[in-house]
């Protein structure tokens, strides 16, 4: 046995599985993850920002100062 058998690559198995995609910015939700799911259309999204920006898309809402 070398001095080298006890440090292996991490595998597979290591790595988190991607679960979904975020339909407001496309990256990776993880197994695990909380998430916000839509049921009109069964889109995903980060809770957050990703979450706050799709529904003011979807919904059209304009954020104004009031003047």
């Amino acid at each position: 046995m070398s001095a080298f058998d006890r440090f292996q690559p991490p595998g597979p198995r290591d790595d988190p599985r991607v679960s979904a995609y975020c339909a407001w910015c496309g990256g990776e939700i993880y197994v695990g993850d909380e998430f916000t799911a839509y049921n009109s259309n069964g889109d995903r999204t980060h809770i957050g920002h990703c979450e706050n920006e799709y529904v003011m898309a979807e919904l059209g809402i304009m954020r104004e100062i009031a003047a």
